[in-house]
């Protein structure tokens, strides 16, 4: 026969069993925020001794007032600049200038005399009348009739005598200073080339420039420096 159970041992079969799941769980939840709060604690300990052993001013950076070696300290106020040295050498010629090429000692003059029918056009473009073209005009065109002699502009050696479709017979002669001069459209040719040849010395006639047979009888004459065009009376001192 069963015993009747007390007030308590009632309470603790009924609601009892929940009571105690209650208390586990908060004592575990409990468990869990302190742990949680400890290694908030720690973290913050960690960032206090890091901050502590930072300078006492870090927020304005350090000025110096010695200038080191390699180091320029500006002064705030711009300094002007000399051309020349900013662009690491001397100042540049401007585009289109030609400056004399004639060695001391040394002269030259035209190969023909007459006056000139279309001047150098320094690397602008010009209308070619006979080939209807528009090209750079590289050389001087003096006029001279048909068989006038053609002379050496100065002393210099026969670099080539040569054929070309535009140009006629051309006559290269080579001076000191790495000039030569050039000589397009002669007729009966009188030197070879590796002949030395005097200042004044005939070298040909005036014949014909195919690609300017459009204009009147003339010699294209033209004068060059390392390969590059110039202006014939600058460059040999004749302007």
């Amino acid at each position: 026969m069963n015993e009747p159970k007390t007030p308590m041992q009632k309470f603790l079969a009924g609601k009892g069993f929940y009571i105690a799941l209650a208390l586990c769980v908060a004592g575990t939840g409990t468990a869990a925020w302190l742990a949680v709060d400890r290694t908030i604690d720690e973290i913050d300990d960690n960032n206090r001794s890091i901050l502590e052993s930072q300078p006492e001013d870090f927020s304005q950076p350090e000025t110096v007032d010695t200038p080191q070696d390699g180091v320029s300290v500006s002064s705030g106020e711009e300094q002007p600049q000399d051309p020349a040295s900013s662009s690491g050498g001397a100042a540049a010629e401007p585009s289109g200038s030609s400056v004399s090429s004639v060695p001391q000692s040394f002269s030259f003059a035209l190969p023909v005399a007459g006056e000139t029918l279309n001047p150098y056009s320094a690397g602008k473009l010009v209308k070619d009348e006979t080939l209807g073209e528009w090209r750079t005009h590289d050389g001087l065109d003096i006029k001279a009739a048909s068989g006038a002699p053609v002379a050496a502009a100065g002393a210099g050696t026969v670099a080539s005598v040569e054929e070309d479709g535009l140009w006629g017979t051309v006559v290269r002669i080579d001076h000191p200073n790495g000039l030569t001069t050039v000589y397009c459209g002669v007729a009966d040719v009188a030197v070879h080339a590796g002949d030395e040849v005097a200042d004044r010395q005939t070298i040909g006639t005036v014949g014909v420039v195919p690609c300017e047979i459009g204009l009147e009888s003339h010699l294209h004459f033209g004068v060059q420096q390392d390969g590059k065009w110039l202006d014939p009376l600058s460059s040999l001192g004749l302007a």
